[in-house]
């Protein structure tokens, strides 16, 4: 009977097709055939969807199916089939449902070729634990001004079916050309200007760096470096492009990098003279001392000898790299005298060895914050302001200084105009950070300055209104997890404090007035409370939705500087023919592999 039963449902599916109506039919036959089979065996399950049981976790998917096509030696290309692409979506249930994504990008350079390298981060809004990927490290031809810049990255978001509008940021370098090519290109600076605005065609790009001399801008004899740009030509490229559509989104420049060119750029510039005589004193004698270390063998074995320790040498493109052999050497002091006395090498005076103390006295709450904002997985845009106002305050208290003050001061009105819109934050560029910050547990309220408070607070209950009325996320938290009492309870008292205004308003205005209130009150309960971990964001679903809106972002472009270390293992001068397509998939693969390693 079971067999004929069998047969029969077969056949209703497969004449499904031919025969639409007879779905109900089919599903009406299954349900019995299930029914019949349980009672008959004794055994009846709740009705729950079946798991596969030897499946536990997605990445235990990801990684038998990586390892198959590595055993198996399978093409690079079975990634790209659409067919794979649907297997691995079936099988982890990686659906694309996440609402808010930031990117990082910079340009590498290597065996004469150039790569844009793009990678995007996202925080999952149940764990608030931040996933990073990377999307492309693609060839880019010619020289790396606005236009290849802006080709590049709208031809990767394209490739990836991003849209402007899911990106919150992309974050870049200090570097003027990504700053004029969001300047021209971005959606959010061509509403802000002049509607008839394509963007500044001259060189003088980066605000930060750059200013014009008020007698020379007047002055028309004085010459002046342009770039002349085909205009015609450029029309008619953005017109013949496919990605019409795509305009970039919101840029924000790398905190970090801000911080390190404090440290170098602005740092070169004192023009204090006693300052200048004994800081170029002291590091010629260290420099000497360093380039002896990575020369000569001999040197190095003599001083581990008598240090018994390995003495690092600074990097040029990473500061830290700098304080951190400054401090090694302060450890050292009384063995590096000798050692200094054996190599032959200038001796270092008691007053250089306070000066080399004082300067580390100084940057050592820099380099802190330079730590904290390079970091991935547990950083978020809302620890900038704290980090840098914190930073601004140690500074100012430290004291008792002889011959740094000059780096004292210079360190702290660099912060001042680099990060300008944090200490005043008036300024419309200060939104972001402000709210990115108190809408995080940890910090909400207790960084802000005094005479900031009340205009912090209404900008962030006014993001959580304007959240609120693009979704639907307090009517369904209420659903979820409340009864008919809270909202009739809620619904008398707005009803009552309007009740001379709300008799006028349509049921769609007076919900809207409701659950207005309700953000309102919402946010300033946050804001009160005392608890400091993530997880008390599920008890305030409208300050979740803002959190993870405005902290999606990270301050740093740190992401893709390591997908770039990882890159000059790939692109050796022996495989300088590597094909730029297999190039960006090797890398990917590569980075894949030490993520999972990591984790």
């Amino acid at each position: 009977m079971e067999v004929e039963e069998l047969a029969c449902v077969d056949y209703l599916y497969s004449r499904v097709f031919k025969h639409p109506s007879m779905i109900s039919k089919v599903k009406d036959s299954k349900k019995l055939f299930k029914k019949t089979t349980q009672h008959a065996e004794g055994t009846i399950t709740p009705n729950k969807q079946m798991q596969l049981p030897f499946f536990n976790t997605k990445s235990q998917i990801t990684e038998l199916v990586f390892n198959y096509i590595v055993e198996e030696m399978r093409p690079i290309v079975t990634c790209e089939k659409p067919s794979f692409c649907r297997l691995i979506q079936g099988l982890t249930g990686i659906t694309d449902s996440t609402k808010h994504i930031c990117c990082t990008a910079d340009i590498w350079s290597a065996n004469n070729k150039s790569f844009m390298g793009m990678t995007c981060h996202f925080i999952n809004e149940f764990s608030y634990k931040r996933s990073s990927y990377v999307l492309s490290c693609r060839r880019i031809k010619g020289s790396h001004n606005y236009l290849n810049i802006n080709d590049v990255i709208t031809d990767i978001c394209d490739t990836y079916q991003i849209k402007s509008s899911k990106i919150t940021h992309i974050i870049t370098d200090n570097a003027s050309n990504f700053s004029k090519a969001f300047r021209t290109f971005s959606k959010s600076s061509t509403i802000e200007s002049d509607l008839h605005y394509v963007g500044n065609l001259d060189e003088l790009n980066s605000d930060e760096d750059t200013q014009i001399d008020s007698d020379n801008e007047n002055n028309l004899s004085s010459p002046i470096d342009m770039e002349y740009v085909d205009v015609g030509q450029l029309l008619y490229e953005s017109n013949s492009s496919g990605c019409t559509n795509f305009s970039l989104p919101d840029h924000l420049t790398c905190c970090a990098h801000t911080l390190n060119l404090i440290a170098t750029t602005d740092v070169a510039k004192i023009t204090d003279t006693n300052y200048i005589n004994i800081s170029k004193k002291v590091f010629s004698k260290l420099s000497s001392f360093w380039n002896l270390l990575s020369r000569s063998t001999g040197a190095s074995d003599k001083v581990f000898d008598i240090c018994k320790v390995k003495f690092p040498v600074p990097i040029i493109t990473r500061w830290n790299s700098t304080f951190d052999a400054i401090q090694k050497v302060l450890l050292f002091r009384e063995k590096l005298n000798f050692v200094f006395l054996e190599l032959n090498l200038a001796k270092i005076k008691n007053t250089e060895w306070v000066f080399l103390e004082e300067y580390c006295k100084i940057m050592q709450p820099l380099t802190t914050a330079l730590d904290k904002l390079q970091g991935e997985k547990r950083n978020y845009l809302g620890f900038v302001a704290p980090t840098i106002i914190i930073l601004r305050r140690l500074l100012i208290e430290l004291s008792l200084l002889t011959y740094c003050s000059p780096l004292k001061y210079c360190v702290i009105s660099s912060l001042e105009k680099r990060f300008s819109y944090l200490f005043d934050l008036s300024s419309p560029k200060s939104k972001s950070f402000i709210i990115s910050s108190m809408s995080h547990p940890l910090f909400k309220c207790s960084w802000i300055p005094l005479r900031y408070i009340d205009l912090c607070k209404e900008l962030f209950i006014n993001e959580c209104k304007l959240t609120n009325s693009y979704s639907d996320v307090y009517e369904n938290h209420i659903s979820d997890n409340s009864d008919d009492s809270d909202t009739e309870f809620y619904g008398n008292v707005f009803s009552s404090q309007n009740s001379s205004s709300n008799d006028e308003l349509s049921t769609n205005e007076h919900s809207a007035l409701r659950n207005s209130n309700l953000s309102s009150v919402e946010a300033l309960s946050f804001l009160n409370s005392k608890v400091k971990e993530l997880n008390i964001l599920d008890s305030f679903p409208v300050v979740k939705q803002v959190f993870i809106n405005f902290n999606t972002s990270i301050p740093s472009s740190a992401p893709v500087e390591r997908l770039f270390s990882g890159a000059i293992q790939i692109l050796t001068p022996r495989r300088n023919r590597l094909n730029d397509k297999h190039f960006d998939m090797l890398l990917c693969c590569r980075c894949y592999l030490q993520q999972n390693s990591l984790t």
